[in-house]
């Protein structure tokens, strides 16, 4: 139950790409793109499908809703970041989006199992998950490979974000394993410290960053909220 979009990262790539998952420095890219989107984290906090994963009365027929329609995404997503992967040049840049692929890949491959669902075709996403979903190829389309990662953070920090603010999970909480799966910040910290040092030897647009970022925030808060209508 916990976030299947995130990455994990081994001890093995830790030390190959020379990553640190110690949080990023203060005035990072990294820590200026999630203070400026902080109301939108904490507006999910407030949404219906988060205060029921802590309160333990989230509707299971909600909760399955949100994972097939999240499925649409995801099989979607595989494709995009396999895309985004062959664009980037720097090795642990092109690293980073092939672990995401691989990442989907393999949660895409517990649909039929689980859900009875094969593939993207006989999903009805809600309208923001298409919409999200379209948002992001259109980034990875259209800009360098490094917004394909900065477009992916507010997934895989918001998410332990949240997990960190529901912890710890009240006893006997059904979705205890939700909570407790995704509060683990350590990958998002990896990508920050990655988009900082990037950032120094290349060039990154921060003001193109942070539209596509808050976009992406904007998304999550709303594929939350539509949960439960």
């Amino acid at each position: 139950m916990k976030n299947n979009r995130r990455i994990e990262l081994s001890k093995e790539f830790v030390e190959e790409h020379k990553l640190s998952k110690l949080p990023p420095p203060e005035n990072s890219l990294f820590w200026k793109m999630w203070n400026s989107c902080l109301d939108i984290a904490n507006k999910s906090l407030e949404t219906g499908f988060i205060k029921g994963i802590k309160d333990a009365n989230l509707d299971p027929v909600k909760y399955g809703g949100f994972n097939v329609s999240d499925a649409y995404y995801c099989f979607h997503g595989a494709d995009d970041y396999l895309t985004a992967s062959d664009k980037a040049s720097d090795p642990t840049l092109k690293a980073f989006l092939l672990k995401k692929y691989e990442s989907y890949d393999k949660y895409n491959k517990t649909f039929p199992a689980i859900w009875h669902v094969k593939d993207a075709n006989g999903i009805v996403p809600s309208d923001v998950c298409k919409n999200y979903s379209e948002f992001e190829s259109e980034v990875i389309t259209a800009e360098d490979a490094i917004y394909a990662l900065i477009v992916m953070l507010p997934c895989e920090y918001l998410w332990a974000w949240i997990g960190g603010q529901l912890s710890p999970a009240s006893k006997g909480n059904l979705y205890a394993p939700w909570i407790n799966g995704n509060n683990d910040p350590s990958g998002a910290y990896a990508m920050g410290n990655f988009i900082d040092e990037y950032q120094k030897a290349y060039s990154i647009d921060e003001n193109l960053a942070m539209k596509n970022y808050t976009k992406a925030m904007n998304y999550e808060l709303q594929n939350f909220a539509v949960a439960t209508d």
